[in-house]
């Protein structure tokens, strides 16, 4: 918390690629799902709960997040300009496995500020 400011992670300034919010992601699933049909599936919004996170190792400003939802996984990817602040995120998601994604949308991020 700044101050008395609570920055909920949606609305942080950093939620951002090229000037448009990536918060939430396009959640997409398909062949990896174990139930795979042939076409991938699209979901979008704050749903589902929060399964994992992984930096993208070659692009450091890229965050994936797993979430599960009606038995299904589906990944969303979220594309920064700022590695440090990718990376500052991948390290709170940590401790966020479990939750829903609307949940963690609307956790306090204002340290980051």
């Amino acid at each position: 918390m700044l101050g008395n400011f609570i920055v909920p992670l949606r609305d942080h300034p950093q939620m951002n690629f090229a000037g448009y919010p990536n918060w939430p992601p396009i959640w997409v699933t398909g062949g990896g799902s174990g139930n795979y049909s042939g076409n991938y599936k699209k979901r979008l919004g704050e749903i589902g709960i929060l399964i994992g996170s992984i930096l993208h190792d070659v692009a450091p400003g890229r965050l994936f997040l797993r979430m599960e939802i009606d038995y299904e996984r589906y990944t969303g990817c979220l594309a920064f300009s700022d590695a440090v602040f990718c990376r500052q995120l991948h390290e709170f998601l940590q401790g966020h496995t479990g939750k829903s994604i609307k949940e963690i949308g609307g956790l306090d991020f204002s340290h980051t500020l």
